[in-house]
């Protein structure tokens, strides 16, 4: 059933009058308003605990150890409770698991990043990667999570101007590796990692087409702009 308009919801509501008592009508709207809040509040809390489901089940079929996931999978209170109380921005991903390279490396969680059925591959030295941003210790989630959609054809320099207005952070090389272990985004583009550099090429890393189609972690020049490439970015961590 669709949502009524604004002249059908009218017409219910001075049916409702002629039939209330007037001076229970106040009472019964405010308690109609805190039902209706609370009912989708528990819809929301609903939605999120699936998502959070989807990708612990996702990160089991790509092969995360079993004491990854657990400690992972013991956030799910915290976490939806932080996402269900803040604003996600439209198309966004309300959270994401992080995997640090201190647990799996870089040749270990590129392994099991996808696009279609190829697996990721490391072209990159892991030892030239430097995060530009503070990140917590251990395993952790991002939120309000946009995956670079939004900053597509635009360069990581230009990416972070932007960031910058908006008050987000672009997402580390580990951020963006493990965007594209639990989502199907490199199926729709390409992602910059602004958030981090390399050291000795003063590139930024990103994780884009190697060969064979292969999803590749490399590098490429923060001015660099390509229309299948955007940099991605969370609101916290």
């Amino acid at each position: 059933m669709g949502k009524l308009c604004a002249d059908q919801l009218i017409g219910k509501l001075v049916a409702l009058l002629r039939e209330a008592d007037p001076d229970k009508f106040d009472d019964a709207v405010a308690q109609a308003k805190n039902q209706l809040t609370a009912e989708q509040k528990q819809m929301k809390r609903t939605d999120l605990e699936k998502l959070f489901d989807a990708q612990i089940a996702t990160l089991k079929n790509r092969g995360v150890p079993e004491q990854i996931v657990e400690i992972l999978q013991s956030q799910k209170d915290q976490v939806v409770k932080k996402a269900s109380e803040m604003t996600i921005g439209d198309g966004n991903i309300p959270f994401l698991p992080v995997i640090k390279p201190a647990y799996l490396g870089y040749y270990g969680l590129m392994s099991m990043a996808r696009n279609g059925l190829k697996e990721g591959y490391t072209y990159l030295n892991p030892v030239e990667v430097t995060d530009q941003v503070e990140t917590p210790d251990g395993l952790y989630y991002i939120y309000d999570v946009e995956d670079g959609s939004s900053m597509r054809g635009k360069s990581p320099e230009a990416a972070e101007k932007i960031f910058k207005q908006q008050k987000r952070s672009g997402l580390t090389a580990a951020e963006v590796v493990n965007l594209c272990v639990v989502t199907d985004v490199l199926s729709r583009h390409y992602v910059w990692a602004t958030g981090s550099r390399c050291k000795s090429a003063g590139g930024v890393p990103n994780v884009g087409p190697g060969f064979g189609g292969r999803p590749g972690l490399g590098w490429g020049h923060v001015g660099d702009s390509v229309d299948r490439w955007g940099s991605a970015s969370c609101g916290s961590r």
